[in-house]
């Protein structure tokens, strides 16, 4: 794409303020619906759709990003989000560069995928090895409702970041000259 230097600045400017309205919304009691004790993971798809069709560089620094805003709140576990969700957007912005269009149904698998990853090694590396009696419940009492969940939101995400995205990424139009 030959955007401007202007548009790439404005463009990740944007970028970022969508994801910390998103880590804003998550993190905060309140903002979020939890339904029957599930919650939201919002970050995990709104950084995902926003590194599809991105350069992997560019993937996963904004994975990085919205990992680290995750980790501001978090009480242990310091660096786990930020590391997954860079990952997970580094390797599936690479997939789709090089291998895979960008459409609404591989977003929406790669998201899934990322979901469902995230809330198995959480519970695997944070609750399961703490060794506590009856942490293998969790599984599916909070996580696996709240991985549903999640992707359940994932369609809503993409329409609403997707004409973001598009406008984004128009390039400048040249001026005529007469």
């Amino acid at each position: 794409m030959d955007l401007s230097y202007r548009q790439r600045i404005g463009k990740a400017v944007t970028y970022m303020i969508i994801i910390s309205l998103a880590a804003l919304i998550q993190n905060t009691d309140g903002l979020t619906l939890e339904i029957g004790g599930a919650r939201c993971f919002l970050l995990l798809p709104v950084c995902m759709i926003i590194g599809i069709g991105e350069d992997e560089f560019w993937a996963g620094m904004l994975g990085l990003f919205g990992g680290m805003l995750w980790d501001l709140t978090a009480a242990r576990h310091h660096g786990f989000n930020a590391v997954f969700i860079c990952l997970f957007c580094f390797f599936c912005a690479a997939l789709i560069t090089y291998y895979v269009r960008a459409t609404f149904l591989t977003g929406f698998i790669f998201s899934a995928a990322e979901i469902f990853a995230y809330c198995l090694l959480y519970w695997l590396f944070f609750i399961i090895f703490k060794n506590m009696q009856g942490s293998e419940l969790t599984l599916f009492s909070f996580y696996i409702p709240s991985a549903i969940y999640t992707i359940a939101v994932t369609p809503i995400v993409w329409l609403c970041i997707s004409p973001v995205k598009k406008a984004l990424n128009r390039p400048a139009v040249p001026a005529i000259k007469k």
